[in-house]
């Protein structure tokens, strides 16, 4: 399925989701947090962003203190 028809799928979803409870549903979906409103197919565009795995970014290792060495009496 190409964009256009998924967008025109979630377009129907979100029209028959906000009739039935009264309000405007735009924004309420999961995948909503990856919205872009300026390109062309925003809401099949934002589903495929949130449907790929994260990016894992790598943290850089703690730097280790060194060893204190014990003062002999």
């Amino acid at each position: 399925m190409d964009k256009q028809e998924r967008q025109q799928e979630l377009d129907v979803r979100k029209w028959n989701d906000s009739v039935d409870k009264g309000f405007d549903t735009c924004g309420s979906y999961d995948y909503c947090a990856a919205c872009d409103k300026s390109v062309e197919y925003p809401c099949a565009t934002a589903e495929e962003k949130s449907a790929k795995p994260a990016k894992a970014t790598k943290k850089p290792a703690a730097k280790k203190a060194p060893k204190k060495a014990k003062a002999s009496k």
